[in-house]
């Protein structure tokens, strides 16, 4: 199974008191591909690739959406202050 979960920077409103500063716009591609590095370390991903403001993720054969879910939360936690995720969504 494929999917794509999409990423977007942060912005103005997401500046709170778990993200309190933005930060540096010119850093974005450098987190994306760190947190597309980090989906790759997971033993249930087959490859996570960048692709246009997205990562796609090619799960290994016999893992569902609720496994990779799980995986993530801590990925996303690491990367709350450098960017947002905006879904998995199933391509393949």
């Amino acid at each position: 199974m494929k999917y794509r979960l999409g990423l977007r920077e942060i912005t103005v409103a997401d500046v709170n008191a778990e993200c309190p500063f933005m930060p540096e716009p010119e850093d974005y591609q450098m987190h994306v591909a760190a947190f597309a590095d980090d989906f790759n370390l997971l033993e249930i991903v087959e490859s996570a690739v960048v692709e246009n403001n997205s990562v796609i993720i090619d799960l290994a054969e016999g893992v569902d959406i609720e496994q990779l879910r799980q995986a993530a939360i801590s990925i996303h936690q690491n990367y709350w202050d450098k960017l947002r995720t905006t879904g998995f969504e199933k391509i393949a």
